[in-house]
Formats: C-alpha cells, structure tokens, sequence
C-alpha cells in the first residue's frame, strides 16, 4: 500500500498536478450545464409558449430542476401558478422523460451539455387570458403553437430545435 501510494505521488508531482488542474478536470468530467424542467402545456394539438426576451426566442415553460422530485414538482406548480396566472387546482403535472442533449449555446458560442427532465401539465380548466392565440400574463407574452409551426420558425429551430423534438416525439 505505501509503496502503490507512493508511486502515485510521483506520477502527480512528475505531472505537475495541481488544485487548479484538478479542478479543471472535474469540471470537465461534468459536462453537463444546466438542468431545467420543461413543461408542455397542451390546448389540442398547440402548445403554450412564452417569449423570452434576452434570448429573443419563444419557449416552453422551463425552470431549473430540483435536485428532489417532489421539491421540482412544487417548484413547478409555483412557477406555473404565479408566472402564468393559473390556480394550482386547475392543472396536473405528470412526468414524460428525461434526455440529455448537447448543442451550440448561442448565448455562450460553445456546445454545451443540457439535461432535460419533461413533465406534461395537464389544464383543468383554461384560464380566461389563454383563450387567445396570443396573451399576456404576468410579464410574458404567450401564445400557441403547434411543434410544426416551432420547427418552421427559423429561431425556434435554432435555438431549441431539439427540445422541440423531445416534445413532438413524447407528449
């Protein structure tokens, strides 16, 4: 055992490893960056989307993922209630798949690693404000869409092309 531990000693102080160096190649072991929940929020063969702003793009209603399910669920329910103005009673949430996919980050112009978890809600019944092709509630501007109608929009196709996917392929 000494002497397995002191051989690996050399091998480190003969590669010159450091903290910084171990830091990076855990990093790099976990290239996976970000987490997020996806929501398809349904109203016949069209799906609820919003607008986001920064990235000029329109895309489901996503948050970060809870490490916990049943944390991610209420973290879920919150979001949907408060940020889309409809009562936790009038909808269901129901876990689809996860997937994990990489792709260009346009916001960071590297490919990067996304972990995807997508829950289906399902709509008791449908807010008032939704009734239109287009809406606002809280600060967002919604609309419906069909996956087709997303994969035919140049920026959605770019952007999100493979969460698009995801959700034509399993809700």
């Amino acid at each position: 055992m000494t002497l397995y531990s002191l051989v690996g000693l050399i091998i480190t102080w003969r590669k010159g490893f450091n903290a910084e160096k171990l830091y990076q190649e855990l990093k790099d072991m976990d290239r996976t960056e970000k987490h997020s929940s996806i929501i398809a929020i349904r109203d016949g063969n069209r799906y609820l989307l919003y607008h986001d702003r920064q990235w000029g793009c329109d895309f489901f209603p996503n948050h970060a993922t809870a490490d916990n399910e049943t944390e991610n669920i209420r973290l879920l329910e919150d979001y949907l209630s408060t940020g889309f103005e409809i009562p936790k009673d009038d909808f269901t949430l129901r876990r689809v798949t996860d997937e994990t996919h990489e792709k260009y980050s346009t916001e960071h112009q590297e490919n990067r690693v996304y972990d995807y978890t997508l829950y289906r809600a399902d709509i008791k019944t449908m807010p008032e404000a939704w009734k239109s092709d287009h809406f606002h509630v809280d600060s967002k501007d919604c609309r419906w869409m069909t996956t087709d109608e997303m994969l035919s929009d140049e920026t959605i196709r770019r952007i999100n092309h493979d969460v698009v996917s995801m959700v034509r392929d399993h809700d």
